[in-house]
């Protein structure tokens, strides 16, 4: 009689009539095979490999080019790449250990002709066959984008932007828009424009009025172009360090109006009240406390 052999291991099945008081022989060493699949090792160098595929063999346990251990260790320094191949109908898993060095890739493919895969350098990988194809066991996302590119979730999927980049020291992007605050112990740094909720903090954005007009929270940081009518100074309405810019756009003197509650001091002076802004006047209402603002600026009277 004949003995046969399992697919994935070759585990010898010794035949009726075989090893007649013999039988340690395919005992012990179908265990070794056993225990090599359940945690041996198989060390493959790839320095000096220029030659591929190199084929993984159903060899003696131990051997250098056994696919039977549980562990494929690889290791040297890459100057091409390397594909190692397991035979076809063979299936099962592996655990990868990818020490290699240089600018290649290694792969494990099957002679089956499916699919290969190439373990990641630095890494140890569950690899897993089918008898013709090769795949991680575990789908982990793969990097998105190009090196120096920030990683950021797109629909599920990793990907990068030359838009946010990251070189090791500084973090650029095209645009950052918040809504809340932006903190920095250093310096913010923009080759555009920076904004904030009112526009382009090198602008001072205008509220243009064609009547009479009374601030509102939202004119903090602008200038009021009026034509007539006159300004209203409110109380309760802006806090310590805002101030609010008044452009009198016409040809005759415009108000600006001490609301109820409110004191404003003429700039220089204890004289407070309303005040009178000639034509073409500029005039800056600065907030210095509670309800309390100093009015300052050409054409002011």
């Amino acid at each position: 009689m004949t003995s046969t052999f399992t697919t994935n291991k070759s585990i010898e099945k010794p035949a009726n009539g075989d090893y007649v008081n013999d039988w340690n022989v395919p005992v012990n060493t179908d265990w070794n095979i056993i225990d090599q699949a359940f945690g041996g090792t198989t060390s493959l160098n790839v320095t000096g490999v220029s030659t591929t595929p190199v084929n993984l063999t159903i060899d003696s346990v131990n051997a250098a080019l056994s696919y039977q251990s549980l562990l494929l260790t690889i290791s040297g320094t890459l100057s091409n790449n390397v594909t190692y191949t397991i035979p076809s109908g063979v299936g099962g898993q592996w655990i990868v250990t990818n020490g290699t060095t240089g600018a290649f890739s290694v792969i494990i493919a099957s002679l089956g002709g499916g699919t290969s895969y190439a373990p990641p350098q630095g890494y140890k990988t569950i690899i897993v066959s089918d008898g013709t194809n090769i795949s991680a066991a575990i789908n982990t996302p793969t990097v998105g984008g190009a090196n120096t590119q920030v990683q950021f979730n797109s629909s599920g999927i990793l990907t990068g932007s030359p838009g946010l980049t990251w070189d090791g020291t500084n973090l650029n992007a095209n645009q950052i828009v918040s809504a809340n605050n932006i903190s920095s112990g250093g310096s913010i740094s923009s080759g555009s424009s920076v904004s904030d909720l009112i526009g382009n903090v090198r602008n001072v954005p205008a509220n243009n009025q064609t009547s009479g007009y009374t601030l509102a929270a939202t004119d903090n940081g602008k200038f009021i172009d009026i034509t007539t009518g006159g300004i209203t100074v409110p109380s309760g309405v802006f806090s310590t360090g805002q101030s609010v810019t008044i452009y009198n756009d016409s040809s005759s003197s415009q108000t600006i109006y001490q609301g109820t509650s409110v004191t404003m001091y003429w700039v220089g002076t204890s004289i407070t009240g309303n005040r009178s802004l000639a034509q073409r006047g500029l005039a800056t209402i600065f907030c210095v406390g509670t309800n309390v603002f100093i009015a300052t600026g050409g054409g002011l009277s």
